[in-house]
């Protein structure tokens, strides 16, 4: 049944609109004049203040339709309506706060950027007058709680920095955007405008917002539904929502809050208090952030903390490359510095191969006592995993030697590491708990990237990769395959290859050569041919780990002639 009941205004309720309206006729009146005498007594801008002439045409206008709007807010006859006395009140109460609002956020703004001490004087009688208006217009409020007053216009120097961004301001009044665009602008906000709460869900689900400035009472889709919204969407818990309204009921704010909004400011906006709010809001998004940092490239940490996608943190499988580096000698340099500086030069050392890691695009997923784990593949897809893992382990080799002009007189030796990466499917995820969030691999992949950077100490190379890796390369990144092992608790073979260092000679490629025909003619138990051709590499490279361990194991396949021979060399440890 259509309910067609009229809610007709007591005769008490008549009185009190009335006593509203007479007493915000004369604090209006005052008002206006103020703003028509701004300009007076020498105080009016000149032509090179193009700006200035424009807001005191604005304030002029505002305080007309301030003027006028008393009588349309305030009269009794606006009441006899099916809607409560009380909601018609609370709406007429935030049409009135929000033209004041305008007010307020123009005369703030003049006075900010005001060059003249009696143009400042007249802002601060405005400011006053319009504080009247305000607690009158507060007086209809049926709430025991008191409105809070704005305090005067802070100059520029009192309001806190704000910190660049991009925010979202959703309100259907263009001249409550333009005021907080003037506002925030200064401090290194971008503003974009929703003008309905329907078109505000759209663009923060498409976009990219470090924080939403939301009014409540909007066409389309209310702030309360905007909030309900996104709450159920998710957003919320990485989107601070402040709600910026010309409603003041303790109630509005509590519903807020508790749908999720970051935090509730009624209108009129001091400045000094919204940037306070919203820097507040940004650093508890810069904390997440930080977690998220501790793995991620700052690009993608700041996606996830804004807009996480499940199916990037669900476990799922997919191909990756893993690289796991290890600092070789670490139990004796520890022994010999004792706890504190052995964590001051491992913090130094893993600061600046963590930062390699992390400007080659990869995923930080694991600090070992004196290994380091990392990852490429995930969660977004690089279809050059392989290629970034490779480059991010000879920048490391690399920077060995600045590290070892630091560290090496303190640690009394030069720091060596050695580094495996290894490339296959795996599962990636979220692998910590519901308290820790660590986000990872899981799999063979794993392990045998583990068991290849074992697999330096017995090559004597500090840098190798499997096959797997190997073939994921562009032709331009040199490599030398270096025989074929099986790994402690892994029963396929793989094939282990070297990427060529920084530091290798000119002829490397030459020689990369000549050991791999060696390694053929072995396999094919040519055993003197292989100790022949194996002669000449070490000749020119007599320290060349791969080859002396190749020409051991030509040489015990010599003296054990006739016996059982395996090319693959079954390793003897991790």
């Amino acid at each position: 049944m259509k309910d067609d009941t009229v809610f007709m205004a007591t005769a008490g309720e008549q009185e009190r609109i009335l006593r509203l309206r007479e007493e915000l006729i004369p604090a209006t009146g005052h008002l206006c004049q103020l703003i028509s005498e701004i300009g007076a007594n020498g105080s009016t801008p000149g032509p090179e203040d193009p700006e200035l002439i424009k807001d005191l045409g604005k304030l002029q206008s505002a305080a007309d339709r301030f003027k006028n709007g008393i009588s349309e807010w305030f009269s009794d006859e606006t009441f006899d309506t099916k809607d409560p006395f009380e909601e018609i009140l609370r709406h007429s109460r935030h049409e009135a706060r929000n033209c004041l609002n305008h007010l307020f956020g123009i005369i703030q703004l003049i006075q900010m950027s005001s060059g003249s001490d009696d143009l400042t004087d007249k802002s601060s009688q405005v400011i006053a007058a319009l504080e009247t208006c305000l607690s009158t217009v507060a007086g209809a409020s049926t709430d025991s709680s008191q409105p809070s007053m704005p305090a005067p216009a802070p100059s520029v120097e009192e309001i806190p920095a704000g910190s660049s961004g991009t925010l979202l301001i959703a309100d259907d009044d263009p001249e409550n955007g333009a005021i907080l665009e003037r506002l925030l602008k200064p401090h290194g906000f971008a503003v974009e405008f929703a003008v309905n709460g329907i078109e505000a869900i759209e663009m923060i689900e498409a976009g990219d917002y470090d924080a939403v400035l939301l009014d409540i009472q909007m066409p389309e889709m209310d702030g309360f539904e905007v909030l309900s919204k996104l709450r159920e969407s998710g957003h919320l818990r990485f989107t601070p929502v402040i709600v910026v309204t010309g409603l003041q009921e303790e109630q509005d704010a509590v519903r807020c809050i508790e749908i999720g909004a970051e935090d509730f400011l009624s209108r009129p906006i001091r400045p000094a208090l919204l940037m306070a709010r919203l820097n507040a809001s940004l650093e508890k998004k810069r904390l997440r952030e930080r977690v998220f940092e501790q793995h991620f490239t700052p690009e993608l940490a700041r996606e996830l903390a804004r807009n996480p996608d499940p199916m990037k943190m669900q476990a799922r499988q997919a191909e990756v490359s893993v690289l796991f580096c290890d600092i070789r000698g670490f139990s004796t340099v520890s022994e010999r510095l004792g706890p504190t500086q052995t964590i001051d030069w491992l913090s130094g050392v893993m600061g600046e191969f963590s930062t390699i890691v992390i400007e080659h695009g990869g995923v930080l997923v694991d600090y070992t006592g004196d290994e380091l784990m990392a990852l490429w593949g995930a969660p977004n897809e690089q279809p050059n995993h392989a290629e970034l893992a490779c480059r991010a382990a000879t920048s490391i080799m690399n920077s060995l030697d600045s590290l070892n002009e630091i560290w090496e007189p303190l640690v009394g030796a030069r720091t060596k590491v050695g580094i495996g990466i290894n490339t296959g499917e795996a599962l990636v995820g979220n692998v910590g708990t519901h308290r820790k969030f660590k986000y990872g691999p899981l799999g063979t992949v794993v392990n045998l990237a583990s068991r290849v950077q074992g697999a330096t100490k017995f090559l004597k190379s500090p840098l190798l990769i499997t096959g797997f890796t190997a073939e994921k390369l562009p032709k331009e990144i040199r490599t030398r395959r270096l025989c074929q092992v099986r790994v402690q608790n892994i029963n396929a073979p793989v094939d282990l290859f070297e990427l060529e260092l920084p530091n290798a000679p000119e002829d490397w490629a030459d020689l990369a050569i000549y050991y791999e025909k060696a390694l053929a003619q072995f396999e094919e138990r040519n055993f003197r041919r292989a100790s022949s051709i194996l002669g000449d590499v070490l000749l020119a490279l007599p320290n060349d780990g791969p080859s002396l361990q190749l020409m051991r194991r030509v040489v015990d396949a010599m003296l054990d002639e006739g016996g059982e021979f395996s090319p693959i060399w079954n390793l003897p440890g991790k």
